[in-house]
């Protein structure tokens, strides 16, 4: 079994967002929902929609690539 390399680079989606983005994909993997995040990390609930749909698009284009091989 081969270890598949994260799609989401973190890096460039903090500065971009200009969050500390794997925060927020720790708390989504602990369940938390958007308004949690929104009132613990102190980030606007629009900036919180964004980052998902950036995520979701990056895992979204790696399952196209893998399928495609």
């Amino acid at each position: 079994m081969s270890l598949r390399k994260n799609p989401v680079d973190i890096k460039k989606l903090s500065k971009k967002y200009k969050v500390d983005v794997g925060k927020v994909i720790r708390a989504w993997k602990n369940n938390k929902n958007d308004l949690e995040i929104s009132e613990a990390l102190n980030i606007d609930m629009l900036k919180i929609f964004q980052i998902r749909q950036d995520v979701e698009e990056a895992h979204n284009q790696a399952r196209l690539k893998r399928q495609k091989v």
